[in-house]
């Protein structure tokens, strides 16, 4: 019995031992398969970042080729990329557009924060109003563009600014190692700034003026609007700019010198003048001018028409060092630089900055320092096509003026692209260059909408002078 009963006891002893054993066993199994679960997991998400970043590295690839396809419509998620905003610019052609080549260059070494472009609007259609309302929505989203090029849409950045959009560069450029605000035309500068903040700041501009021969006005300053109105009753079989209708000579003239009629610190208008009222009078001729063979003709045949009086003056931009040149020629060497028509007969030259070459840096970026960097990067660049145009920066201009008159660019015919004589006339007009002021320009598109139905024959004269005069009164009371 006691053998027995040892026997039993053994037995089950036996038995709770291999049930225990089995019970472990289930535990072991159960535990690595939780093991081997996790790790499937792990290795699941490890591959979705893996293919995170290899769509991310597409996408980057996509940016140094400069294109962000969904732009039109808004701007889509990019990871650490700047988006670099663009208005009715032809991108993703078959033929790269200077900002996609601008775009790859600076990718090449910044692949830290590389450039996309993302298009609002159609480049052939030209909606620029259309496109800007889009951009607007952008920058106020939750992933807005962080620098936008200012071609196309120079005139159309003052609502961006008023929005507050529009970051100011100032406190940048002063941090900067490489950027130095102090070397720049403070004139050309004061171009860039609209409501007291620094929007952009211009690498290159042109100089707009009136180029007369000295035959038709030989003063040795500029002109007032009576003396330039004088010159043309003298010469009255010969238009005053070549190829002008009504609206264009407003455009080339009232435009550069509205403010020629306004009295700021009395904060008056006088559009009702007799001045104001031959100039405007003068501008109907054109609509039924005689000689209008000067409309289209090449560059030979114009040069020929100003040596010989033909044509009285002639609206020129000076992008380049070498159009001095290139006007005194077109001239016969009797040029006369006399800029726009100014209340007191001073020479006034304007300021014309192009967008082409501009950035503005949004205020919503979350990447402003890595946006400044791109800006800086791109003022301090030099360019092979740019060697001779007029350069916002004075020591850089110094250079180029240098490299002019050595004829070691651009030279024409054998000679150098720049005389001394080209020199010193460029002094003059970088000692009298002023920016259009931006409360001008409202009361010039005053005075030129209402011009228009006088040219339509809709209102007389004296009614048009009228209704300027007015509207430009509540205009300046208001402002």
């Amino acid at each position: 019995m006691d053998r027995l009963l040892q026997r039993k006891t053994v037995m089950r002893l036996q038995k709770a031992l291999l049930l225990m054993a089995t019970v472990i066993l289930l535990f072991c199994l159960a535990g690595c398969q939780a093991k081997k679960e996790e790790k499937v997991g792990n290795c699941q998400e490890k591959n979705g970042e893996s293919m995170g970043k290899t769509e991310d590295h597409a996408g980057s690839e996509k940016g140094n080729n400069g294109i962000n396809e969904t732009g039109n419509n808004g701007i889509s998620d990019s990871h650490g990329m700047l988006k670099l905003a663009v208005v009715c610019v032809e991108v993703g052609g078959p033929q790269k557009s200077w900002i996609e080549v601008l775009a790859d260059e600076y990718n090449k070494n910044h692949l830290d924060a590389p450039v996309t472009i993302v298009p609002f609007g159609d480049a052939k259609l030209m909606e620029v109003d259309k496109a800007m309302a889009q951009l607007s929505v952008a920058i106020a989203g939750d992933d807005p563009p962080d620098l936008i090029l200012l071609q196309n849409i120079t005139s159309r950045l003052d609502p961006l600014v008023s929005q507050g959009y529009v970051e100011d560069l100032t406190p940048f450029a002063e941090r900067s190692e490489i950027v130095h605000l102090e070397d720049y035309y403070q004139k050309v500068l004061d171009c860039g700034r609209k409501e007291g903040v620094l929007t952009v700041i211009p690498k290159t501009f042109a100089i707009s003026t009136l180029v007369t021969s000295q035959n038709v006005f030989d003063g040795n300053s500029g002109w007032t609007y009576s003396q330039m109105l004088y010159c043309c009753k003298a010469h009255e079989t010969s238009p005053l700019l070549p190829g002008s209708s009504p609206e264009m000579l407003l455009f080339e003239i009232l435009r550069e010198s509205v403010d020629a009629f306004v009295d700021e610190d009395q904060n008056k208008c006088h559009f009702d003048s007799e001045e104001f009222k031959s100039f405007l009078e003068y501008v109907g001729t054109y609509c039924a001018w005689s000689s209008r063979q000067y409309e289209y003709i090449d560059s030979e045949e114009e040069g020929s028409a100003l040596r010989e009086g033909k044509i009285l003056a002639k609206y020129e931009a000076i992008f380049w060092l070498s159009e001095l040149k290139n006007i005194r020629r077109d001239f016969g060497h009797t040029a006369n630089f006399v800029g726009f028509p100014s209340k007191y007969g001073r020479p006034v030259y304007r300021i014309t900055m192009s967008g082409d070459d501009s950035f503005a840096m949004t205020s919503t970026s979350n990447k402003k320092e890595a946006a400044w960097k791109f800006i800086e990067w791109y003022l301090c660049k030099e360019d092979e096509y740019d060697n001779l145009e007029l350069c916002a920066d004075r020591k850089r201009m110094e250079e180029k003026v240098g490299i002019a008159l050595a004829g070691r660019e651009n030279v024409n015919d054998g000679e150098p692209a720049m005389t001394e004589e080209d020199r010193e006339t460029l002094e003059i007009l970088l000692e009298q260059l002023e920016p259009l002021s931006d409360d001008d320009i409202p009361l010039y598109r005053i005075a030129y909408a209402e011009a228009r139905t006088y040219f339509s024959g809709d209102k007389s004269l004296d009614e048009v002078i009228d209704v300027i005069q007015k509207r430009a009164t509540l205009y300046m009371n208001e402002k």
